[in-house]
C-alpha cells in the first residue's frame, strides 16, 4: 500500500478535521449505541483504579511518614519529594493503563466500527468469518499490550523530570501526552491495517509514514484524560476515534489492497 508524500500541516489537519466527518457518519448511520459501551466498561475501570490506587497511595504514605519521623536532611527530602510525586505517578499509570484496558475490552466493537465505516464509504462487504475475526481480536490485544509496554517504559522516563521543581512536572506531563497520543493513535489505525491485512511490521511502517495523523488521531482522545472526569468522555470518544482513523487512512491512501 502506498500513502501519498504529505505535509506535516496536511497530516495534522486530516487527523483533527476526520473527527467532524467520523461524528457526521456515526450519527447518520445511527452507530452511536456503540459509543455507549466502552462508557460502561470505563465507569467499572474507574471505580476499580480509584479504590485500588487510593489504597496503595495511602499505604505507600503511611510507610513514608513512619520512616521520616527520625530521618533529617537529603534522606527526609527525598523521601517527602517520593510522597509528592507519588500522586503524578497514580495519575500518569490512569491515563494508559486505564484506556488500554478499555480499548482492549473494546476491540470487537472497534474492529467492527472500522469495517462498518470502509463498507459505508466503499461499498466494500467484509463477510463475517469467526476465525479470522479472533485473529483480528487478537492481534489488537497483542498490539495494544505491546504498546502498553513502550508507554510504559517512556512514561517512566519521563516521570524522573518531576525531580525538577515545576517546570520539570510540566515539560514530563507534555511528553507523557505526546507519547499516549502517538500510541493509542497507532491503536485506533491499526484496526484498518489489520483488515487490509498488513503484518504488524507493515502497520508500523504506515503509522510512522502517517505519524502526525496519527498523533492528532491519538490526541484527541487522550486530552480528557487530563480532565475531571475526562475519562468516561475517552471511553465514549474511542469509538469515533476508531472511526476517524479509518476515515483518515481511507483518505489519504492512494489506493486500498483489494
Amino acid at each position: 500500500m502506498e500513502q501519498q508524500n504529505l505535509s506535516v500541516a496536511k497530516q495534522f489537519k486530516t487527523g483533527f478535521a476526520t473527527y467532524i466527518k467520523a461524528f457526521r457518519l456515526i450519527r447518520a448511520n445511527k452507530l452511536t449505541k456503540y459509543l455507549l459501551i466502552p462508557a460502561i466498561l470505563n465507569i467499572i475501570v474507574v471505580v476499580a483504579f480509584i479504590f485500588s490506587g487510593v489504597g496503595i497511595s495511602d499505604w505507600i504514605n503511611g510507610i513514608i511518614e513512619r520512616s521520616t519521623e527520625n530521618m533529617n536532611g537529603w534522606i527526609h527530602a527525598g523521601m517527602v519529594a517520593i510522597k509528592i510525586i507519588l500522586p503524578i505517578v497514580f495519575f500518569a499509570l490512569f491515563i494508559f493503563i486505564g484506556g488500554t484496558i478499555v480499548n482492549i475490552l473494546m476491540s470487537p466493537i472497534y474492529t467492527f466500527l472500522s469495517e462498518k465505516t470502509e463498507t459505508i464509504l466503499t461499498g466494500k462487504e467484509f463477510p463475517f468469518d469467526m476465525k479470522q475475526t479472533l485473529k483480528d481480536i487478537c492481534r489488537a490485544i497483542v498490539i495494544a499490550i505491546r504498546n502498553t509496554a513502550k508507554q510504559l517504559v517512556l512514561t517512566a522516563l519521563c516521570l524522573l523530570l518531576n525531580f525538577i521543581p515545576v517546570a520539570g512536572s510540566i515539560a514530563s506531563l507534555v511528553l507523557i501526552f505526546i507519547i499516549n497520543a502517538y500510541y493509542f493513535g497507532f491503536g485506533f489505525m491499526d484496526y484498518t491495517y489489520e483488515r487490509w491485512r498488513l503484518s504488524p511490521k507493515d502497520s508500523r511502517k504506515e503509522t510512522h509514514k502517517l505519524k502526525f495523523v496519527t498523533f492528532a488521531n491519538g490526541a484527541v482522545y487522550s486530552l480528557p484524560l487530563y480532565l475531571i472526569c475526562g475519562s468516561f468522555i475517552a471511553a465514549f470518544i474511542g469509538g469515533v476515534s476508531t472511526v476517524a482513523a479509518t476515515l483518515s487512512q481511507l483518505e489519504l491512501s492512494e489506493k486500498s489492497p483489494s
